[in-house]
């Protein structure tokens, strides 16, 4: 027999499904819903803006790179000329010369173009090898280097030349891994020993300093504040025009006496650098004289260069 009740349940037992009386809505509710509706339709609206503005900006054509006018050759040939007039008529001296014209890096050289001592001149080398170093993570400006900070080392060593602190960066940097840094940048006439450079690697140098290729904006701009002002401004400095910026390191050891520069003037980088070897011993009068002929060369350099400059 079919049991055909066996779910039934006499309508009597059922619950009565009642509507629950609707709550009216809080007036504070109520206005909170219409202040995030209104705050809604704003940020629609202002992302809207927002999205228009960014497709405007990205529609835009991006600027045209800036080139550089070259220097003409007629002055090229003055420079030239008036060079190679000194560098004979020093012959006594073995003279080397290089120019750097960074806007179109037009590279020029004269004379000697073999490595010379470059004494105090490859200091930037090392400031710029033990910056490298404080990038990768291995030393810090405020790393203790025998009695004092690397960043005090770095300031005694290019603004005064000081040797001391030379010598405890290069130790720090390796010197074998100096000559590494180097030849990896492109200077290869660099070694260690002897301290050697030629002429074109240091002005090489300068130009990778300042376009900061070799650290980042804020080493950059710590080296190069060391190098205005230093405790030799005889040579170079002497005949940079007014109103330029500049920066440099000279060197002075026994019969070598150096400069090289970074010049800065009508938005058009110049790098000099100048060696010289004698032998006499750079002092004295022979000093005076030296420098006198340093800046002669910079000078027609210079004014020659910054003459064809609008």
């Amino acid at each position: 027999m079919i049991d055909r009740y066996r779910n039934y349940q006499p309508a009597y037992y059922r619950s009565r499904q009642t509507k629950k009386p609707r709550k009216k809505l809080p007036w504070r509710l109520f206005i909170f819903i219409l202040i995030c509706i209104a705050g809604y339709k704003t940020y629609v609206h202002f992302s809207s803006d927002v999205n228009s503005s960014i497709k405007k900006v990205a529609d835009k054509p991006k600027p045209k790179p800036i080139v550089a006018t070259p220097i003409s050759d007629t002055s090229w040939n003055t420079i030239d000329t008036n060079v190679n007039t000194i560098i004979s008529a020093n012959p006594d001296l073995n003279i080397g010369v290089s120019v750097i014209d960074s806007a179109t890096n037009t590279k020029v050289n004269y004379g000697l173009q073999e490595p010379f001592a470059g004494a105090s001149t490859t200091k930037v080398l090392t400031a710029a090898a033990f910056l490298h170093l404080v990038e990768n993570g291995q030393y810090t400006l405020q790393s203790q280097l025998g009695s004092r900070t690397a960043k005090e080392h770095l300031r005694l060593m290019l603004n005064q030349s000081n040797n001391e602190s030379w010598a405890a960066l290069n130790s720090a940097v390796g010197y074998s891994e100096l000559t590494r840094y180097a030849h990896t940048n492109g200077m290869a006439s660099y070694q260690y020993v002897g301290n050697l450079m030629t002429p074109s690697d240091q002005a090489l140098l300068l130009q990778k300093v300042y376009k900061r290729t070799l650290v980042n904006d804020e080493h950059t701009k710590l080296m190069l504040g060391y190098m205005q002002n230093t405790n030799n401004e005889d040579m170079i400095p002497v005949v940079v025009p007014n109103g330029a910026t500049f920066y440099h390191k000279y060197g002075q050891l026994e019969d070598r006496l150096h400069d090289g520069a970074i010049i800065d003037y009508k938005k058009r980088p110049l790098i000099v650098v100048i060696y010289t070897k004698g032998e006499a011993n750079t002092f004295g009068s022979v000093y005076n004289a030296r420098i006198a002929t340093i800046q002669s060369i910079a000078k027609t350099i210079i004014d020659t260069f910054y003459s064809n400059v609008k």
